[in-house]
């Protein structure tokens, strides 16, 4: 058996925490934009910003939340397992699809050209 006991929550009450997370990010950008005139932005902006990471708290504590916020902390490790390339890849790559898209172009245009030319050839027209 395993040693930890799981809690168990009612179902409605991830609802509600999502719920009660939403309703305070509007009541704070409903505030950032109601006291435009009575407080100074800076004032307003850092306000803001604490309601939305209170918000997030409140998120984080339903099942649906702490899942998004797992994936974003995975999705970070991820991103920095990525090996960028440096500047003289990035100029040697960029420079040789240069070259092959006006190889192909030119390819194209002299198959257009000799398909055109019997087209014409057979039709009479030149």
């Amino acid at each position: 058996m395993n040693g930890k006991a799981e809690k168990s929550r009612p179902a409605y009450t991830d609802t509600l925490l999502l719920l009660v997370s939403v309703l305070m990010l509007l009541g704070g950008i409903t505030a950032y934009y109601y006291y435009q005139d009575l407080a100074i932005t800076p004032v307003r902006v850092v306000v803001l910003l604490l309601v939305v990471l209170l918000a997030s708290w409140v998120a984080a504590k339903s099942s649906k939340g702490a899942a998004f916020f797992r994936f974003l902390k995975e999705s970070d490790i991820e991103r920095r397992k990525v090996v960028w390339p440096t500047h003289q890849e990035a100029m040697q790559t960029s420079l040789m699809v240069l070259v092959v898209v006006i190889i192909i172009s030119l390819f194209l245009a002299a198959v257009d050209w000799g398909l055109g030319a019997a087209v014409r050839s057979l039709l009479g027209g030149g």
